[in-house]
């Protein structure tokens, strides 16, 4: 079963990403490539990844508790 809060952190992974990413991209054109931007936006893009994909899943085991009548 998932918790509430696993998908309250989700959304906020979904809502907070896009934006850490977008700063990561601005560092980077800015100072030039460097260790760090570079695997805070892989780090970023796995979680936001994993983040859909959960809510996908709680969507979908949702769907089949309660199916239409």
């Amino acid at each position: 079963m998932r918790s509430k809060i696993g998908i309250v952190l989700d959304i906020f992974i979904l809502v907070i990403g896009p934006w850490i990413l977008y700063t990561r991209i601005i560092e980077i054109m800015e100072r030039g490539v460097s260790v760090y931007p570079v695997i805070s936006i892989i780090i970023i893009s796995l979680a936001i990844a994993f983040s859909i994909y959960n809510l996908y899943l709680a969507l979908s085991s949702r769907q089949q508790r309660n199916p239409k009548k």
